[in-house]
C-alpha cells in the first residue's frame, strides 16, 4: 500500500501569458517559462523525480523565445519526463467551438510529436477547463453563460481526445455537492479515483503548488493509498508564492523520503493509462 503522486508543470510560454484570464490583461511572465524550466530540470534531476510537462503545442514549433523553443521541449523528453499537450496556442477550450476543437487538439499533438519523436497521449486542459460535466453533477454556470452555443463540455472534449489518440486527461470538474460544501466551509481534501470518460482515463486535480496543505494531502494519500494530482507553472518558480522554489525544495525532500521508505510512488500519466488499459479498465 502506498500513496501516488502525479505532478504536472503547465508550460504556457508567451501564449498563455497573453491569454491570461486572471484579470488585468496580458501578463509579463512569458519569457520566464523558459529560464525557469531550465532551472526546474536541474532540480528534478537532483531529486530523481519524473514529472509531466503540459506544453502548449506552438512552443514546439521552430522559432524563438518567448513563443518557441523546440530544443527545450526535446530536452524535457530526453530527461525522461512526459510531454503532454496543453492545447495549441493556450486556447480557452469551452469557447473554441466543437468544430475547431479537433483542429486545436490535432495540431498540438502533431507539433509535439514531430518535435520529440515520441507519442503524446496525455492532455491537460488550459485553465483546467471545461468544468461543465452534467453526468457527474458538475454544472458551470459561467461557461454556459459565456458560451451559450457550440460550447465544449468535458464529455465532448474527452470524446475528441480519444478519437485523436489520447489515453489520459487531467480534469477538474466539481460535483454540486462539493461546491456547496466549499461555500459552507465544510470542504475536505478529496482523493480522486481513476475514472474513464468517453474512453479516456482521467484523474481530477486536488492540489496546487507545494505549501504545507499539499504536503499534508500527500501524507493523507499515503495513509489511504490515494492519489495526489498536483500542478504548477514554471514561471512561478522564481516568485514567493506556493509554486516557488522556496516551497518546491522542501516538498521534493519530503517526496524523496516517502519514496525511499516505499510509502509513495511518483507516476506519469501515461503509466497510469497504460496500467488501466492493460487490465481492461
Amino acid at each position: 500500500m502506498s500513496g501516488k503522486l502525479i505532478l504536472f508543470w503547465d508550460f504556457d510560454a508567451e501564449w498563455g501569458a497573453e491569454r491570461s484570464r486572471s484579470g488585468g490583461g496580458p501578463k509579463a511572465w512569458g519569457p520566464l517559462e523558459f529560464r525557469c524550466t531550465e532551472r526546474l530540470l536541474k532540480i528534478l534531476d537532483r531529486f530523481s523525480v519524473k514529472v509531466c510537462f503540459a506544453v502548449v503545442g506552438a512552443v514546439a514549433l521552430p522559432g524563438n523565445r518567448p513563443y518557441h523553443d523546440p530544443g527545450l521541449i526535446r530536452e524535457i523528453a530526453a530527461q525522461g519526463h512526459e510531454v503532454a499537450s496543453h492545447a495549441m496556442h493556450h486556447e480557452w477550450l469551452p469557447g473554441v467551438g466543437r468544430t475547431d476543437l479537433r483542429r486545436v487538439i490535432r495540431q498540438s499533438k502533431e507539433a509535439l510529436e514531430t518535435c520529440i519523436m515520441q507519442p503524446v497521449t496525455t492532455f491537460a486542459p488550459t485553465y483546467n477547463q471545461p468544468f461543465d460535466f452534467w453526468e457527474r453533477g458538475s454544472i458551470s454556470l459561467s461557461e454556459r453563460r459565456e458560451v451559450p452555443r457550440d460550447r465544449v463540455d468535458l464529455g465532448f472534449l474527452c470524446k475528441i481526445l480519444r478519437e485523436e489518440g489520447f489515453t489520459f486527461c487531467r480534469v477538474a470538474y466539481k460535483p454540486i455537492g462539493e461546491r456547496l460544501g466549499i461555500r459552507l466551509g465544510r470542504s475536505e481534501n478529496f482523493m480522486p479515483r481513476v475514472e474513464r470518460i468517453r474512453g479516456v482515463v482521467t484523474l481530477r486535480v486536488n492540489a496546487f503548488g507545494f505549501r504545507q496543505d499539499t504536503t499534508r494531502l500527500m501524507d493523507d494519500a499515503v495513509a489511504k493509498n490515494g492519489y495526489v494530482v498536483c500542478f504548477a507553472h514554471p514561471h512561478a518558480l522564481e516568485g514567493n508564492g506556493p509554486q516557488s522554489e522556496n516551497y518546491l525544495i522542501p516538498f521534493l525532500e519530503h517526496v524523496q523520503g516517502l519514496v525511499s521508505s516505499e510509502n509513495l510512488e511518483v507516476l506519469l500519466p501515461r503509466e497510469i493509462a497504460k496500467e488501466h488499459y492493460s487490465r481492461g479498465f
